[in-house]
């Protein structure tokens, strides 16, 4: 592990305490935080301006999501938040940085790389975005679509069917796919951490050969003629519930 990336760990690992020690409002602030640091996980070089560049950039990410709070206690909030991270990351001395441990990976996609990976989703599924208000896509919404298609009602999934999708993931595309969310923050992540417990979010590969949509309607569609062949041959009780609104 590189200076630059104890750097990014111990700051992400910092944020990551914080949300789960907070309550809902609280939790929503300190999301701005990690909306930032998010882009720079992956991140090897430029030690020396590391520490500036996190500070500019959850600290713009953190200004823009705490901007709707107005209330003397909620403000109060907001600048101890601000104040305590700006000393956390200003003291961090990589020289006691000796044992740093990884946390799972996720890394922000940069506005153009989101841009691009959702015209190929646009192109190959139809697939559109949450840019849209309310936007569904098959089966709560009839789109162009023409790649072959399978979708269940999601209650059908116990956790050793979501592994056995995680195993199937791993096997065709690798350690590392994409998730997309519905607030439209688009990240690269570990395969392994892939789950449907999401609200409205999507996974796809690198090479957008297939597409895993999770409604908050209760929905789950697997698109993708490998995906959903290994789909069938692997989890062969859920797949007698295929398409249950056909």
């Amino acid at each position: 592990m590189t200076d630059t990336e104890k750097i990014v760990t111990k700051t992400k690992e910092y944020i990551l305490n914080l949300y789960s020690d907070g309550y809902s409002t609280h939790q929503n602030m300190v999301n701005g935080l990690k909306n930032g640091i998010d882009y720079f996980v992956g991140r090897k070089n430029g030690f020396d301006t590391i520490k500036d560049e996190i500070l500019t950039t959850c600290l713009s990410e953190f200004n823009e999501r705490t901007k709707v709070f107005d209330k003397v206690g909620h403000l109060k909030m907001v600048n101890r938040i601000k104040n305590d991270f700006i000393k956390f990351v200003t003291e961090l001395n990589v020289n006691e940085l000796s044992s740093v441990l990884p946390i799972s990976f996720e890394r922000r996609l940069k506005d153009e790389e989101s841009k691009s990976l959702e015209k190929l989703l646009k192109d190959n599924f139809d697939f559109g975005s949450w840019k849209d208000e309310n936007y569904y896509w098959e089966p709560l919404s009839k789109t162009q679509n023409k790649i072959q298609t399978i979708h269940f009602e999601d209650d059908l999934f116990k956790p050793e069917d979501v592994q056995k999708i995680v195993s199937i993931l791993k096997l065709i595309s690798g350690d590392r796919i994409y998730l997309l969310s519905e607030e439209n923050i688009n990240y690269e992540v570990e395969t392994s951490t892939f789950d449907i417990d999401w609200i409205e979010s999507a996974y796809c590969d690198f090479k957008t050969s297939w597409l895993i949509y999770i409604s908050h309607e209760g929905t789950i569609t697997f698109a993708g003629e490998e995906l959903v062949t290994r789909i069938g041959n692997e989890l062969t009780e859920i797949i007698k519930h295929k398409n249950p609104w056909n």
